[in-house]
C-alpha cells in the first residue's frame, strides 16, 4: 500500500494552463532544499529563480519529452514524470529559452550545468519511468500529498512491469521514497562540494 493518507486526496495530469502554478507550489516546497540553496546561495530572490526554473524545465524538457506533471485538485504539490526513454535533458536550447535557465540561475549556470551532467552519467540505462521531481506545499508537508502524487507514475509503471527511477535531494526524502518501495542504490557527491544526492530505484510491483 503506497502511502496513508489523513484525506481524501484527488491526483490529476496538470493541464498547460495550469503550469504557472505548478512551478509556483514547487518552488515554495523547494524554498529549502540542500541542492537549490547550495546552487544559489543567499538569494534573496529564491522562490522567484525556482519558479523560473520550475517552469523552464517543464516547458522545454518535461512535456516535450511527453512526461507528465501530475498535481492535486488544489495544486498542493507536484510529480514531474517522464516516461521510458525520455529522461535525457535537450543538449541546447533556442536563445529565448535559454535565457530562462540564466534568469533562474544567473552566474552559476555553469555549476547548474555541470551538476545536471553528474545527474545523467550516473542515471540508469534500463528502461524506466523517472520521477524527476516531487514536491509538496510546506505548510502540508507530511500529511500524504507526496505519497498520493507518486501513485499514478508508480501504478504505470507497475502496468508496465518497468522499474521506477528518482533522485533524493535530502535524508528526509529519501525516506519518503524507501517507504513507497524505492531502494538506494548509491549516493552521488556534487561537483565543488556540494550536497549528496541519493539515488534510488523501486523494482516493479514493490508496494
Amino acid at each position: 500500500m503506497i502511502g496513508t493518507l489523513l484525506r481524501p486526496i484527488e491526483v490529476r495530469a496538470a493541464a498547460a494552463d495550469a503550469l504557472p502554478r505548478v512551478a509556483a507550489v514547487l518552488a515554495d516546497a523547494f524554498i529549502n532544499d540542500p541542492v537549490y540553496t547550495w546552487l544559489l546561495p543567499g538569494s534573496l530572490r529564491l522562490q522567484a529563480r525556482l519558479r523560473t526554473m520550475f517552469a523552464a524545465e517543464m516547458g522545454q524538457y518535461v512535456l516535450p519529452n511527453g512526461g507528465t506533471a501530475w498535481t492535486t485538485s488544489g495544486c498542493d504539490g507536484a510529480v514531474i514524470e517522464l516516461p521510458p526513454g525520455a529522461w535525457e535533458m535537450p543538449k541546447s536550447f533556442t536563445g529565448n529559452e535559454a535565457l530562462s535557465w540564466v534568469r533562474a540561475f544567473g552566474r552559476r549556470l555553469s555549476l547548474a550545468m555541470r551538476v545536471q551532467r553528474a545527474m545523467e552519467e550516473r542515471h540508469v540505462r534500463e528502461p524506466h519511468f523517472y520521477v524527476r521531481t516531487v514536491g509538496v506545499r510546506t505548510a502540508l508537508q507530511g500529511q500524504g500529498v507526496g505519497s498520493a502524487l507518486m501513485r499514478p507514475t508508480v501504478t504505470r509503471a507497475d502496468s508496465a512491469g518497468l522499474p521506477t527511477y528518482i533522485e533524493a535531494s535530502s535524508e528526509r526524502s529519501a525516506a519518503l521514497y524507501a517507504r513507497l518501495g524505492f531502494a538506494h542504490m548509491d549516493v552521488l557527491e556534487l561537483p565543488e562540494g556540494g550536497p549528496p544526492v541519493w539515488l534510488m530505484r523501486r523494482p516493479p510491483g514493490s508496494d
